[in-house]
């Protein structure tokens, strides 16, 4: 859990308040934060902003974002701000953008890369084919280069390739026989790529365990370069959709997982493209405002403020603003928030540590994909292993599918868990200054809808004083990483505002901080 000290942490002059024009709850709230933290009043910045949770995108893209880009041009000519902050009144969401001509050739790219692979797999088909018993009616019904089913060609795929493979072991010419093998090797490693190569290797040191050590080598090499294309791929998922990305991405695919690999995840993010995840955050969004206006909608963009880019030249040219929100279901929730941020910092966080977990991760099988449900769920258990060892706090871990029930949690001081998506599960007693947040779709979509169970509008009502979410669903990447997150919140030498940017992946996507950014619950 060991992370590079920061040298000095966020400063109340450094902030900006975001207060929706017209809202004198919105107003009297930033001039009290502004109060309680010495934040200059004069920081406060009043944009007209519509009263609901979600603002339109064209209303953000030609009105809002201007007005407050024109406020920073105004009042921050040094860039002296680091951290703007979102109030009561100020909505929550920005709506999609319309398919726009961009969005148009970047899905056209991939519907033509999925159909040049769909060719390549049916020719390979019918490569097989011929070197199998032409008796055999292989039904190919399905699986049409243009519009068939990739399940279906998959089978055809299996069913020839074992016929080849059958009729070249009835080959009396040894020569004539390893050339077959060669041919068909070669097609079936361009079809799945280096992990069908791993697959026969691995059977192969598995029916037999003394097996030269050539093999073993050969083994292990082709395991850590996928590993390394693996890694690779994970880089390119932090970046924004691109032609340019993608193009990377499928040399990087037709070498690990094939053109069937490839054409998996093509259908995937057509089918992606065709939902048109532009939507986002509001603070999210804000973080980009003094970005150019024509950066990629589609999905995320990097978070330029995370731990692996301090000292990059990318935070010069991609300027980005940190974004916490001052907000509750109630305006005395709000109020009760900042009050208490201040009070706990002045003796320090105190209570027990509970991480919910589910059981699909383990400690001794580190082996997994980035950002999977395993992945995830490791992380909860790296998080409960190294703030028992380092700081001595008392742990519960869940490892069971089931989440905590009421009465499991009492003085709960930090939590993170999963997996109730869109019903908070009242199990805990929150001590003051609590931090918490849960892995799951939506849990921040609204905080206004009195029947509404999602976890940070529930969590903030049951009294914790800092949580994030999402306000649409953000996949499973897009959340910081528990073990990360609380290890910088526990050195004690960052505020909340900076533990999260320096840990949450993406802008312009999902998530949103609720909570005081200067709150710093293990200061002492």
């Amino acid at each position: 859990m060991a992370i590079a000290r920061s040298a000095v942490a966020l400063a109340p002059d450094e902030i900006a308040l975001i207060v929706a024009r017209g809202n004198r709850e919105s107003q009297r709230l930033a001039e009290y934060y502004c109060q309680v933290r010495n934040v200059p009043v004069e920081n406060i910045c009043s944009v007209l902003v519509p009263k609901e949770e979600t603002c339109p995108r064209d209303k953000w893209k030609w009105a809002v974002r201007p007005e407050i880009q024109k406020w920073l041009a105004e009042h921050d000519q040094d860039r002296k701000l680091k951290c703007l902050v979102t109030t009561w009144g100020v909505p929550l969401r920005i709506g999609a953008e319309p398919p726009d001509g961009r969005l148009i050739a970047y899905r056209k790219f991939l519907e033509a890369e999925l159909a040049a692979r769909r060719e390549n797999l049916s020719q390979a088909a019918e490569s097989f084919r011929e070197l199998g018993d032409p008796t055999q009616n292989i039904s190919t019904e399905s699986a049409d280069a243009a519009t068939g089913d990739l399940a279906a060609l998959e089978k055809s795929l299996e069913a020839s390739l074992q016929l080849a493979q059958a009729e070249i072991r009835k080959i009396s010419d040894p020569k004539r026989q390893q050339e077959q093998q060669v041919r068909v090797q070669q097609l079936a490693s361009a079809i799945g790529g280096a992990n069908i190569l791993l697959q026969a290797f691995n059977q192969q040191l598995t029916q037999n365990p003394d097996a030269n050590e050539q093999l073993k080598t050969e083994f292990h090499t082709l395991r850590g370069r996928n590993m390394g294309l693996a890694e690779v791929q994970s880089l390119l998922d932090q970046q924004a959709p691109s032609i340019e990305r993608e193009a990377l991405r499928l040399a990087v695919l037709d070498r690990a997982a094939g053109w069937l690999g490839s054409s998996k995840w093509l259908q995937e993010q057509i089918a992606t493209v065709k939902k048109n995840e532009t939507g986002a955050s509001f603070d999210s969004e804000l973080s980009l405002v003094l970005w150019p206006d024509d950066y990629e909608l589609l999905r995320w963009q990097p978070n330029y403020l995370r731990q692996g880019f301090q000292g990059s030249q990318l935070q010069q040219v991609y300027p980005t603003l940190m974004v916490a929100r001052l907000d509750a279901p109630t305006l005395p929730l709000v109020k009760a928030m900042i009050d208490t941020a201040v009070k706990v910092e002045q003796r320090g966080l105190q209570g027990k540590v509970y991480f919910d977990a589910r059981g699909i991760g383990k400690r001794d099988k580190p082996d997994v994909a980035p950002g999977s449900y395993a992945d995830f769920d490791r992380a909860l258990l790296a998080a409960a292993d190294g703030i028992q060892r380092e700081y001595g706090l008392e742990v519960q871990l869940n490892e069971q599918p089931a989440l905590f029930q009421p009465g499991d949690c009492p003085d709960a001081a930090l939590y993170c868990g999963w997996y109730s998506l869109a019903k908070y599960v009242d199990a805990f007693d929150w001590a003051p200054g609590a931090v918490a947040y849960h892995l799951a779709s939506g849990e921040a979509k609204t905080l206004h809808d009195e029947d509404s169970e999602v976890w940070c509008k529930r969590l903030l009502e049951d009294g914790v004083c800092a949580t994030l979410g999402p306000v649409y669903e953000p996949y499973l990447v897009a959340f910081p990483r528990p073990n990360e997150f609380f290890a910088l919140l526990l050195r004690g030498d960052l505020t909340l505002v900076e533990c999260y940017y320096r840990t949450k992946p993406f802008n312009s996507w999902m998530m949103t901080l609720i909570g005081d950014p200067l709150y710093r619950p293990f200061k002492e």
